[in-house]
């Protein structure tokens, strides 16, 4: 076995108790990419605020969206990891899919271990986040890096930082909207995004351009890192596959943490603003998850709903993440093979 993809995610809790929260935690808040700031201030919010805290609270919250054989992403990405081998399989390709996790098990490093027991020489690596966010996708692709440095033979590695780009993932989403949303039943659909802080974003601008809303209207090569201007092409990117010229929606951004402003428009606040314009139905879609989590279930299907609805809204669609859509999964195997052979000519053309 020479060549893997290995399947990045970030993590999950492995039970929706505080003990399966804390043991999450402790990885999670211990990331300085996704926690950029002073360490003893990021050991004072984990051990202090988080850990005993914060735990026991969200845990509560998870049991709400649990399934019978864990957490969704957990589910859905074991099914997506046999999905993709199984397409390999029937192809003839000598190729290992494997999954791998930033913060809980599988974790990269036990995974990178395990494909370097294989005889593996040339790993794909794919994250699960659409959008390139030094938060989330130079963190885990720096684990990987951590990871190969210790092989013995270091192995070559081909990095996929645009998903949000390649027309198989449009293509799925485009195809999954269509069955699941009828938008003239809707006055609006929102586009909704996780949020960073504002200083992750300048972090990854390079060349000084960010206006926070200004410049994210176009991809290029001085907004090419920009996590917003991804996102903002996500969204046109989709809408264009849709073929929508009269379909009214808009980019917002949720799971605002702490006191540091975070990217806008806030999406609880841009749906008061909505109902203040009368747009009272409403459809949100969130394309930077590939898996139904807290995020999309009860911050958005429940809490942000019950707002909307409290605060005059009369009918709110949260349309399903991709999860283990066929469509999905079919993606996902195209664009895994398309880089991986690219990776073998690279190689090939190397060693010529």
């Amino acid at each position: 076995m020479s060549k893997a993809v290995l399947l990045l995610n970030l993590g999950t809790p492995s039970e929706p108790t505080a003990k399966g929260l804390r043991e999450f935690y402790r990885y999670f808040f211990s990331d300085p990419f996704m926690f950029d700031f002073n360490p003893i201030g990021r050991w004072i919010l984990r051990n202090l605020i988080i850990l005993p805290f914060r735990a026991p609270r969200i845990a509560k919250d998870y049991e709400q969206i649990w399934l019978d054989d864990g957490s969704p992403l957990e589910v859905y990405a074991k099914q997506l990891q046999a999905s993709v081998q199984k397409a390999f399989d029937g192809e003839g390709e000598d190729v290992v899919v494997a999954n791998a996790m930033a913060y809980s098990k599988p974790f990269v490093w036990d995974a990178m271990a395990e494909l370097e027991s294989k005889g593996v020489r040339e790993i794909l690596l794919l994250p699960m986040f659409p959008q390139y966010s030094s938060a989330t996708t130079e963190s885990i692709f720096h684990q990987v890096e951590v990871a190969a440095a210790k092989w013995q033979d270091k192995p070559h590695l081909k990095f996929v930082s645009d998903l949000f780009q390649e027309q198989a993932f449009i293509h799925a989403w485009s195809d999954h909207i269509k069955k699941q949303l009828n938008t003239e039943s809707v006055d609006h659909v929102i586009f909704s995004y996780h949020g960073v802080p504002e200083k992750t974003i300048k972090k990854s601008d390079r060349h000084n351009v960010c206006e926070f809303g200004q410049c994210c209207s176009e991809i290029n090569e001085s907004n090419r890192l920009c996590y917003r201007a991804q996102c903002v092409q996500t969204t046109e990117n989709i809408v264009k596959a849709l073929g929508w010229d009269a379909v009214d929606y808009s980019v917002a951004f949720q799971s605002r943490f702490g006191p540091l402003p975070w990217l806008q428009p806030y999406l609880d606040e841009h749906l008061k603003e909505l109902i203040e314009k009368g747009d009272k139905k409403v459809a949100v879609i969130t394309p930077s998850f590939i898996s139904d989590c807290l995020e999309t279930l009860f911050e958005i299907g429940e809490e942000y709903k019950h707002e909307f609805m409290e605060g005059g809204g009369t009918a709110f669609q949260l349309v399903p993440n991709l999860n283990n859509e066929p469509v999905w999964f079919a993606s996902v195997f195209e664009i895994a093979k398309s880089h991986l052979r690219k990776l073998v000519r690279e190689e090939a053309d190397k060693a010529a």
